[in-house]
């Protein structure tokens, strides 16, 4: 990939490319159930976006407000204590010092994606942020992408989308954006080749599909 390529801004995803929020996930759904949630019982019910669907279907019953506070308490002390991935806040300090807009596009709700990027300042390095209760679906569905690069003001063709998930590559691939896997990422053995542009290593080769600073 050139790196002459126009690119305007990179939008990312959250959870598996900027910062592993797996184990802190599964504390804070461990809590608020009183039981071991395990990876078996969760993923039938990753579709339903925002946390507090997700405590609802694991409850068995409409989450409350309690509920919630108590899920995303126990997220914000789970994630205070694991660092973004290596060189992420390096990359997005570089990028936006290049001029080049940044942006995020996650399947978690507004409060979670709050209290993730918030624990490490990451929220002031990004100058969009889309989350899944902006928009009718999660990924695969491209929304939650168009919807952050609409707000940055770019078309799609100037846009590099970073994710590690093959529900991340094929939301990119509909947007009109280019896919780029995050291989560093939790989920990133998952990924359909097929479905990628570009498979990076390391955050810093995001660098290497951007004009030179």
């Amino acid at each position: 990939m050139s790196r002459d390529r126009a690119v305007g801004a990179v939008v990312f995803d959250q959870d598996g490319t900027l910062i592993n929020t797996f184990i802190p996930a599964m504390h804070a759904y461990s809590t608020v159930t009183g039981r071991e949630i395990t990876l078996a019982e969760l993923e039938p019910v990753a579709h339903l976006g925002a946390a507090r669907n997700l405590v609802s279907a694991l409850l068995g019953r409409e989450a409350t407000d309690v509920d919630d506070d108590v899920f995303h308490d126990a997220l914000a002390a789970a994630v205070a204590a694991v660092d973004p991935y290596e060189g992420i806040v390096d990359l997005l300090n570089e990028v936006r010092d290049r001029g080049i807009a940044t942006g995020l596009a996650t399947n978690s709700d507004a409060r979670s994606a709050a209290v993730v990027l918030g624990a490490h300042g990451l929220d002031a390095l990004l100058d969009t942020v889309v989350t899944v209760d902006m928009v009718s679906g999660p990924k695969p569905s491209p929304e939650s992408i168009e919807l952050a690069v609409a707000n940055l003001g770019r078309a799609p063709g100037e846009v590099v989308f970073v994710g590690d998930s093959n529900a991340d590559m094929l939301a990119a691939r509909a947007a009109g954006v280019l896919a780029v896997a995050a291989g560093w990422g939790h989920q990133a053995p998952g990924i359909d080749r097929a479905n990628v542009d570009v498979w990076l290593e390391t955050p810093g080769e995001v660098l290497e599909l951007l004009p030179a600073g």
